[in-house]
């Protein structure tokens, strides 16, 4: 029977609140009808009606109250405390049942996701904790504007929520919702009103995942009215082929090979990575796309040394980014100008009608690096050794495990004759300083083995036992680490001739620019591919402007007549700046650096 009882009685309390507090009732209307029974047997009431009695025993019960020692009969006195007790154990579990079912409906609020009845917002498609530089940017981008950004994975919302108040400001004018979802599941994915969003921001990074998401996504979204989809994949081989990315609307960005190519670059330039943030970033000049009727049947060069309060870097034609075409290619109608400028509609151009012939003068030499060392091997080697200058003479790779030569390598011959695999572990700082003592350039990628925590910690240690074989050695060679987590790279941040590439960072700033125009993911191509126009920084004394006054202007003149579009100033232990005023009067020192776009 007792087993029975607990059975039922669990059965009650499993239907949830309505049944537990239906069970109470029952069980205090019981006590108050037993009450009232005895006290009709055994005749100690006042002259009541059966009614009356029932409802003031039923009032003492749900009031708990006890009665005084003068208030009748022993009978009366334990009758109406049981009475008592019963009214007591009541509210006290009643307060305990609403108090709980209140705290479980808060909690599945908070969990649940909300639907997102607005329109025209952005939908980003994957977390990563540590990582917040997307959002960052997007929500620069809206500037004053009020905007509305969704960002779901499956993780729990509380957690993603907090990690976002951790460590992005959120302005008002900003709603960021965040919804706990399978991103590869088109019902979960229900709720984010996709078909009547903006732009959708595939953040997975996973190949199978991202394939998952667009999938998931084509079930959800109108044909006749597609948003903006923009996704981001660390693999560097190809998902799907251009075509079909152009006729789904995809903008795919390979940040595995974007990194890769920063990485390349940085290695012998050190203090480019931090010069392309500056330009990629949201805070001061952008990439806009400007139609000026006015400059068609121009020539490049002229239209570039004449614009004002921006700079032209290249022109939109056909659909494909030409950056620093050649100074005689003619303006056609239907070219837009790619501009860098601070706000769109800037540009004004000055003296278009002067006929002053540019000359142009020697390409400049590049001095040749006699050895560079690259510790470790991972996906991303066969992209920076094609992206290394011409001028490198010998690359020493070095690790410690022969299976990730034959794994990531390929056998290309373009490049063998001057690899020297060294297969040393180089825990040891004897055998570090034997590796690195020749190096010009010293550059350590991530462990792809490890997670990203551990193998930033790896990265770490190396870093500082180089600083102190440099320091005591006096060795002239450069740092560049390829770093996981934004945090690990702050700890061990320098600004002596080190660079610190994180995985995440471009590729999330990238990301964000692309959101708000499209078009900029085809400037970002160009800007990083081997072929054509790059970033680079130059010294002042390679365009022989060191140690005297010009002006801003004549200075750009001077570095275009080079075959370089002048796109602003690094000073020695300065940060880049951009130059506003042309006619400002600029002082470099020969080691001042100018960041530039050119061919090489």
């Amino acid at each position: 029977m007792k087993k029975r009882f607990r059975y039922w009685l669990d059965l009650r309390m499993a239907k949830g609140t309505a049944s537990m507090v239906k069970l109470l009732l029952i069980m205090v209307l019981g006590a108050v009808v037993f009450v009232t029974v005895f006290i009709v047997l055994f005749d100690i009431y006042e002259d009541k009606s059966i009614y009356a009695l029932l409802w003031d025993n039923l009032r003492s019960a749900m009031s708990s109250s006890f009665p005084a020692s003068d208030s009748g009969s022993l009978l009366h006195i334990v009758l109406y405390t049981l009475l008592g007790l019963t009214g007591m154990i009541f509210t006290g579990m009643l307060i305990g049942i609403f108090s709980s079912a209140m705290r479980g409906k808060i909690i599945a609020l908070q969990k649940d996701n909300p639907d997102i009845v607005e329109v025209n917002h952005t939908v980003v498609l994957g977390f990563r904790f540590g990582e917040y530089a997307l959002l960052s940017e997007m929500i620069k981008a809206a500037e004053e504007e009020k905007k509305s950004i969704v960002v779901v994975d499956n993780y729990e919302r509380t957690d993603i929520e907090q990690a976002i108040k951790e460590n992005i400001d959120v302005p008002r004018n900003i709603r960021l919702t965040v919804i706990n979802a399978d991103t590869t599941n088109a019902n979960a994915l229900k709720c984010c009103s996709l078909s009547t969003c903006k732009a959708i921001v595939i953040n997975t990074r996973e190949k199978g995942k991202t394939i998952k998401t667009m999938l998931a996504i084509e079930k959800l979204i109108d044909e006749n009215k597609r948003p903006k989809i923009i996704a981001s994949i660390e693999a560097n081989d190809e998902v799907f082929s251009d075509e079909i990315l152009k006729e789904k609307g995809v903008t795919m960005l390979h940040s595995g090979n974007t990194v890769a190519r920063i990485i390349a670059h940085s290695i012998t330039q050190t203090g480019i990575y931090d010069a392309l943030l500056d330009m990629i970033d949201f805070d001061n000049y952008e990439f806009y796309f400007e139609d000026k009727k006015e400059v068609v049947g121009l020539e490049f060069a002229k239209v570039t040394l004449s614009a004002r309060k921006a700079i032209i870097i290249g022109i939109y034609r056909n659909n494909t980014a030409l950056i620093n075409p050649n100074k005689d290619t003619v303006i056609k109608k239907g070219d837009i100008l790619i501009t860098f400028e601070e706000e769109p509609g800037d540009l004004y151009f000055e003296n278009l009608d002067n006929d002053d012939e540019l000359v142009e003068a020697s390409p400049i030499p590049l001095k040749p690096i006699p050895e560079l060392t690259i510790f470790g091997i991972n996906e991303k080697i066969n992209t920076i050794l094609d992206e290394l200058p011409d001028n490198v003479e010998n690359i020493r790779i070095v690790s410690s495990n022969n299976k990730d030569k034959e794994t990531f390598i390929s056998n290309n011959e373009e490049y063998a004759s001057n690899i020297i695999y060294d297969n040393r572990n180089y825990n040891d700082e004897d055998i570090l300083f034997d590796i690195v003592k020749n190096s010009k350039h010293v550059c350590i990628l991530a462990d792809s083995h490890k997670k990203d925590e551990e193998a930033d910690t790896n990265t770490m240690v190396s870093i500082i036992k180089l600083r102190n074989i440099k320091k005591r050695f006096n060795l002239p060679f450069t740092i560049t680490a390829e770093m996981k987590r934004e945090n690990n790279r702050n700890l061990i941040y320098s600004k002596n001739s080190e660079d610190f590439v994180v995985a995440s960072d471009l590729s999330s700033m990238m990301l964000a620019q692309i959101t708000t125009d499209t078009r900029r993911a085809d400037v970002f191509n160009e800007l990083l591919d081997e072929e054509g126009s790059e970033a680079y920084l130059k010294t002042a004394s390679e365009f022989n402007v060191s140690n005297i006054e010009l002006k801003y202007s004549k200075l750009q003149r001077i570095v275009y007549s080079f075959g370089y579009i002048l796109i602003g100033i690094k000073k020695t232990n300065e940060s880049f700046k951009i130059i506003r005023d042309y006619n400002q009067n600029i002082e470099l020192k020969d080691d001042d650096q100018l960041v530039v776009i050119g061919e090489e």
